[in-house]
């Protein structure tokens, strides 16, 4: 019997439009263009952001940060907390190559 299912044909579901409410699914290795969160966001990253975009990200890290000491591959202007002792209570900036202490205008 031959091999009837199409190869490198992609597939979208024309039931699956804007404004759909998925609830208490687990969705992996997908790309959302436009997504709208409301109510609770739980993510369960364990490295690289929580959250990001072309230009920069959020990170909630458990790891020690030292302002202008500990370095960071992480995108000029991602911001950063950590649950770490060391730098707990505090909001960090990348600069790119460190994080700095996110300063208030």
């Amino acid at each position: 019997m031959p091999n009837t299912k199409p190869v490198g044909v992609a597939f979208s579901d024309p039931e699956l439009v804007a404004g759909t409410t998925i609830t208490g699914a687990t969705i992996s290795g997908s790309t959302l263009t436009t997504a709208t969160v409301s109510g609770t966001f739980t993510s369960t990253a364990t490295t690289g952001p929580v959250v990001a975009n072309a230009t920069a990200g959020l990170y909630f890290l458990t790891t020690a940060i030292t302002a202008n000491t500990t370095t960071t591959t992480a995108a000029v202007g991602s911001l950063a907390t950590t649950s770490n002792a060391t730098g707990t209570g505090k909001l960090f900036i990348s600069d790119g190559s460190k994080w700095q202490y996110a300063g208030v205008a």
